[in-house]
């Protein structure tokens, strides 16, 4: 499993969401919603470290995290995050 972040993504956390070098985003499952990894959850983020990182990538030194309590929830698939029509998109394939 790997975590996919396109620049424009990284740009806009780092706007949205104050981050400066060397800050973490942590994402996990989240009670309610939908996402393409599991029915009755959607894919929460929080600017933070994970507990015991699972999945990691950097990107523009932001670090991008996936705990290892919550690996489950994305069943071994890819997670993609990207902009779709001006807004943070995830999916587990490649998001145009």
């Amino acid at each position: 499993m790997k975590i996919h972040v396109s620049d424009q993504i990284v740009d806009w956390f780092m706007d949205e969401m104050d981050l400066v070098e060397g800050d973490a985003v942590r994402f996990f499952p989240k009670y309610g919603g939908t996402s393409d990894f599991q029915d009755g959850f959607s894919v929460g983020i929080e600017p933070g470290s994970a507990e015991v990182v699972g999945v990691e990538t950097e990107k523009k030194n932001i670090l991008f995290q996936i705990d290892e309590k919550d690996e489950w929830f994305f069943k071994d698939q890819d997670l993609y995050i990207g902009l779709k029509d001006g807004e943070v998109a995830f999916s587990n394939e490649p998001i145009e």
